[in-house]
């Protein structure tokens, strides 16, 4: 902060009805992000800087349409190096894990 609602130089990004946003510090709070899904890239760590989870549903519902309103989503990163929406096999692939170890195994633990 250089002084009150100031952080450095430059122009606020253009918020509702084109007036600037005041106050933004940039464009995220840099919190790591772990994605779970059966389509993640396995053992893969992204390191794209200042990836946005609102521009991933931007981009694949919204068809790319930017909610705007000051936000930074429309020169995020994306987070789509993190997922293999190609690869084959992902319906058949389960992960089963021992409820005492939390660790993986083979089959489904007997409850």
């Amino acid at each position: 902060m250089t002084a009150a609602g100031i952080c450095g130089t430059g122009s606020a990004p253009a918020g509702l009805n084109g007036k600037p946003v005041n106050g933004r510090g940039g464009p995220d709070t840099r919190i790591p992000l772990a994605v779970i899904s059966r389509w993640a890239e396995g053992n893969y760590v992204d390191h794209t800087h200042q990836s946005s989870v609102v521009r991933f549903i931007e981009d694949n519902w919204l068809d790319g349409q930017r909610i705007g309103g000051g936000s930074f989503d429309a020169t995020a990163g994306s987070i789509m190096g993190m997922f293999d929406f190609d690869r084959r096999g992902h319906e058949d692939r389960k992960l089963f894990l021992d409820p005492e170890t939390g660790l993986a195994v083979d089959k489904a633990p007997k409850v």
